[in-house]
C-alpha cells in the first residue's frame, strides 16, 4: 500500500527541503499542490510567482469549484505508482481530507518563526521573494492560500519545529519515519 506524505507549513518553514530530503533518502515521488497551478502558468508564459499562483489558485476554486485542484490532484496522487510520495504544500482542510483518504498516510506541519522563514525566502529568491520586505512577507500570510494553516497544524500527525539545521531537521523526519511510517 502506498504511503502519502502530506508536508504543510508557512512560506519558508522548511517543507521543500523535507520533500527532497524524503525523495534521497527514502525514494519518494515528489509532488506539489501548486505544480497544476506552474503548469497553467507556464502554459499562459506568466511566471510562477507567488502572487499569481495565489490569484489562480482562488480565481479557479472560486469560478469552477472548491474541490477543483483537489480532484485534479487526487487523480495524479492515484496514478502515482511510487511506494511513498510526499505532497508538498497542503493548505486547504479539502486537502487534508484528500491526503486522509489514501488508507497510509501522515501529515507532517513544519514550522519555524516568521523571521526565520523571511530570511530563507529572500535567500532562495523563488517566486519573486528575493525582493520581498518583511511587511509585505507578513501581508502575504494574510492571504487566502495562507489563511487555514494554524488549522492545518491542528490537524496534522507532528508538528516539527524547524529553527535548526538542516541536518537537525532530517533527524527528526527520520525519527517519525522510524516511529510513525516503519513500525
Amino acid at each position: 500500500m502506498k504511503l502519502v506524505v502530506g508536508l504543510s507549513g508557512k512560506m519558508g518553514s522548511g517543507k521543500t527541503v523535507v520533500s527532497r530530503y524524503l525523495h534521497k533518502k527514502y525514494g519518494a515521488e515528489q509532488m506539489r499542490f501548486s505544480q497544476i497551478l506552474m503548469d497553467i502558468l507556464e502554459r499562459l508564459h506568466i511566471p510562477s510567482e507567488r502572487e499569481a499562483l495565489q490569484k489562480l489558485g482562488h480565481a479557479l476554486r472560486s469560478l469552477v469549484g472548491e474541490d477543483v485542484i483537489v480532484n485534479a490532484f487526487r487523480a495524479d496522487l492515484e496514478a502515482e505508482k511510487s511506494r511513498i510520495i510526499v505532497v508538498d504544500g497542503v493548505r486547504y482542510p479539502n486537502e487534508v481530507d484528500m491526503l486522509r483518504s489514501f488508507g497510509n498516510n501522515v501529515l507532517l506541519y513544519i514550522d519555524a518563526p516568521a523571521e526565520v522563514r523571511y530570511r530563507r525566502c529572500v535567500e532562495r529568491n523563488e517566486k519573486g521573494e528575493g525582493r520581498v520586505s518583511f511587511e509585505k512577507f507578513l501581508e502575504a500570510e494574510n492571504r487566502e492560500t495562507e489563511r487555514y494553516l494554524n488549522e492545518i497544524a491542528e490537524l496534522s500527525d507532528y508538528v516539527v519545529d524547524n529553527t535548526g539545521s538542516v541536518e537537525e531537521l532530517q533527524q527528526k523526519v527520520d525519527k517519525i519515519f522510524r516511529e510513525k511510517i516503519h513500525r
